[in-house]
């Protein structure tokens, strides 16, 4: 067997799902990671230069039985700086459940954390992936188009009748500065994600209001749930991306800090969605 290669990994717990999906995905991770002959650091202790950090959302679909689960990975390095990002989206059967999560079979989790880990492997020097120059943000799809750092793609901002606008006048219910903090958030998130803001209701403009639910907490833990509900300009909910976890009991009673950033990373992936798609045209040439 080959001697483990390049720098080493720490495996963050991942955000967005409940606490054993959130599990069986790190576990996942860090088998693939090592199976691919890439050093893992076995304990908070251990020095690593890099950390792999994963935002996940998982929202029922409108028909079919299916849930949509949307991923971001992000590398970072050992001073916080993103420096590569694995994005993708998998559909798969929920059954009868209401549960968003109920579809995140063993398989799906395997699917997820090898697309995932096969993307950082070819980044990582000398596994056949440039880094930027500038040392900037990289971004690699393992589902869908990727995008340069500087200009994102555009995903569902044009609909067939001109070009849309979210509005996020609201988020409701959050312990502490969430409610600010989960708004500017997703406002970030979704410019980035190519999606024009607005500050006013237009008819062009999409409403995207988030809603906080704590649970009662137990054994030092609280669950909570953030539900992103999508309306479009007539007043028609066209669909609601739900994200359960749990945390420390109290933990968020004060600053959100990166908490806020990550469940907006997470939960844009699936408003995005939600949204028009761009009009597809033929091309003459």
């Amino acid at each position: 067997m080959a001697a483990p290669r390049g720098a080493q990994f720490a495996v963050a717990p991942v955000i967005g799902p409940p606490e054993n999906v959130s599990n069986e995905l790190r576990t996942q991770l860090i088998a693939d990671l090592e199976r691919q002959n890439l050093r893992v650091a076995k304990s908070p202790d251990e020095r690593a230069e890099y950390t792999l950090r994963g935002y996940v959302v998982s929202s029922l679909e409108k028909k079919g039985n299916k849930s949509k689960v949307s991923y971001i990975w992000d590398v970072t390095d050992a001073n916080g700086k993103g420096v590569h990002r694995v994005s993708g989206e998998e559909s798969a059967p929920s059954g009868k459940s209401k549960d968003p999560w109920a579809a995140m079979t063993p398989t799906l989790v395997q699917s997820i954390a090898a697309k995932t880990v096969t993307s950082v492997a070819s980044w990582m020097p000398g596994g056949g992936a440039a880094v930027a120059s500038n040392g900037s943000m990289v971004q690699t799809a393992a589902a869908t188009p990727s995008y340069a750092s500087q200009k994102p793609m555009v995903t569902g901002s044009v609909a067939s009748s001109g070009p849309i606008s979210a509005l996020v006048p609201v988020v409701t219910g959050a312990p502490g500065d969430g409610s600010t903090a989960l708004r500017a958030a997703i406002q970030r998130e979704l410019s980035r994600s190519g999606v024009p803001l607005s500050d006013a209701r237009t008819a062009n403009t999409y409403l995207v209001e988030g809603k906080v639910a704590m649970g009662t907490g137990k054994d030092g833990k609280q669950p909570i749930t953030i539900d992103w509900s999508v309306t479009d300009p007539h007043g028609k909910r066209l669909g609601t991306v739900s994200q359960k976890n749990e945390v420390p009991q109290g933990s968020l009673d004060g600053s959100w800090g990166k908490t806020a950033d990550a469940a907006a990373a997470a939960a844009a992936q699936g408003i995005v969605k939600l949204l028009p798609q761009p009009t597809q045209k033929t091309s003459s040439n």
